[in-house]
Parts: structure tokens; C-alpha cells; sequence
């Protein structure tokens, strides 16, 4: 989907925090970071705004990285780990959720959702008794069934299944749904900081061991908070291009990739920016199975 004018206040917001993160403290820097960001996204306006909203993300991402000169080689870094932190805390309370079913591939994918209820980026200082509470009213909202349980006879059925993540902290809770197909997974990471979603770097500590998925790990060698294919890497393109199902975690995966591609994808996410709302006519804060086939 096409960014438009009503993306610039959050991309802005995204400007602004890279600024901070980027500057180490540097006023002059920050200002420096923060005016190059809104030139970025003023030129975007002059454009018409021809791409999705990840890849003008992409393009301020770049922008605070160069002009800081990697002062802060990953400026979620900090973030990254205290969510994980937290979603690994979680997962030791999960049989105190009401509802909570680890037989049942539907729990398993309402958990798989809950990290994107929470926003780990956002609310991360949460304490434990709040972050359960946020977690369970993902086991309180309508699903789509019928979605539901073609996406089980689809990853039943798969010989390989390419999996891409999204967030840091959420990554923990996908292991328990991929856990019953580990043989035909092959996890997708992003190939440069991009935001608070997980890159290889941060695997082993969300919980993935060398021999987790027998397709192993692949980057997309990309900054984009999102997948586009014509900034990913050869390796992804093949595993892309290879695989019977392709499971997309996250709004942006569903951003970048829901009108420009033609392969099975099943986006799993939640409804929570208002321009994707009102393009799929969703209910705020709804849990999204969106299956292309």
C-alpha cells in the first residue's frame, strides 16, 4: 500500500526519535538529524508518496545512521533487549491467562499476535502485572475462523514455509506457534537495524538455537521495516521465491508486500495504525489473519 499525506505525522514522530537515539546527546547533531528527516519526508510529499510507508521509514533510518556517522550502530538496541526481557518473562506466566491453550493452534496464534498488541517499541517499561493484562485481551477478540483454520491445513499441508518476523519481544511468543513446524521453517530477518524488529543478531536471545528451523535463518540484507523485493538479497529472493507458504509478521510486512506480490502469504498482525484501519475497514486494535490465496 501507497504512504499518503496522513503517514507524515507518525513518520515525523519516527524522524524526531531517530534524532535523539542517533545524537548521543549532541544538540547540534540532533537538529542536524531531525531537519535532513523532514526534508526526507518533504520531498516524499513532492513525489505523491509512490512508495509504502516502511520504505520512507527505510530512507530516514539511513539518514540518522550517515549523519551520525554510527555513533549508535543500532539505536533500538537498548529497547530490543529489555522487550525481549519482557516478552521472555511472560512467557513463564502464560498458564495464568484465561484462555491460554498451548494444544490449540489458535491460542498459539492469538499469542503470536498479543506482542504486536503490546508494541514492545512503545511499552516496554511496562511492568509484569500490566503487560499480562495487555497480552491477555488478545484471547478476548474476535478472529476469523474460517481464516484461522485454512492457515493450519496451509502450514500442515507446506513442504517449506518461509517465515518472516517483525518485531523483537513478539518474536519470542511466534517460537510456540512454529514450534510443531520446525522441519519445513525457515526464518526471515531483517538485514540492518529497522526499528525495533528482530535481525540476527538478536535470535539467540529471543530463544532460537542454530538448529531451531531446519531451513535455517536467512537475511533480507535490507533496512526497510518490511520486505521489497528489489532492495532484499539474493538469499531472500531464492527463499522467497521457494517456499510453499510464506507467514509475514507485523503491519508493515502487510504494507509493503499485500498489493505488490504474488505469492501465498498469510500476514498475520494487528490493526493498529489508522491509515491500515481504514484501508482494510478494521476494527482498532483487531487481530488481522489476512491470507492471499
Amino acid at each position: 500500500m501507497k504512504a499518503c499525506l496522513d503517514c507524515l505525522p507518525c513518520l515525523a514522530r519516527n524522524a524526531i526519535d531517530l534524532a535523539r537515539k542517533s545524537a548521543c546527546g549532541d544538540t547540534v547533531l540532533e537538529r542536524e538529524i531531525a531537519a535532513s528527516g523532514m526534508r526526507i519526508l518533504g520531498a516524499a510529499a513532492a513525489e505523491g508518496y509512490p512508495l509504502p510507508p516502511p520504505c520512507y521509514a527505510r530512507r530516514l533510518i539511513d539518514n540518522a545512521l550517515e549523519k551520525s556517522g554510527g555513533k549508535v550502530p543500532d539505536p533500538w538496541g537498548p529497547e530490543k533487549k529489555t522487550s525481549t526481557k519482557l516478552a521472555l518473562r511472560l512467557m513463564e506466566r502464560l498458564p495464568e491467562i484465561p484462555g491460554w491453550d498451548p494444544t490449540s493452534f489458535e491460542s498459539r496464534l492469538r499469542l503470536a499476535v498479543a506482542g504486536n498488541i503490546l508494541d514492545f517499541s512503545v511499552y516496554a517499561d511496562l511492568d509484569i502485572a500490566a503487560a499480562m493484562e495487555t497480552v491477555a485481551t488478545a484471547f478476548t477478540k474476535p478472529v476469523d475462523g474460517a481464516a484461522v483454520a485454512k492457515l493450519k491445513a496451509s502450514m500442515d499441508a507446506a513442504k517449506s514455509i518461509l517465515w518472516i518476523f517483525d518485531n523483537c519481544g513478539e518474536a519470542v511468543f511466534d517460537r510456540l506457534l512454529m514450534e510443531p513446524y520446525r522441519s519445513k521453517i525457515t526464518l526471515a530477518v531483517r538485514g540492518r537495524p529497522a526499528f525495533n524488529d528482530i535481525t540476527r543478531a538478536e535470535l539467540a536471545e529471543s530463544g532460537y538455537a542454530d538448529d531451531f528451523a531446519a531451513g535455517g535463518v536467512v537475511s533480507n540484507d535490507d533496512g526497510v521495516p518490511g520486505v521489497v523485493d528489489a532492495t532484499c538479497g539474493s538469499e531472500f529472493r531464492e527463499a522467497f521465491a521457494s517456499a510453499d507458504l510464506i507467514v509475514a509478521k507485523g503491519q508493515a510486512n502487510f504494507e509493503t508486500m499485500s498489493d505488490r506480490v504474488d505469492r501465498p502469504i498469510a500476514f498475520l498482525f494487528l490493526a493498529k495504525c489508522p491509515v491500515v484501519i481504514r484501508e482494510i475497514g478494521a476494527e482498532p486494535k483487531s487481530i488481522q489473519v489476512r491470507l492471499n490465496y
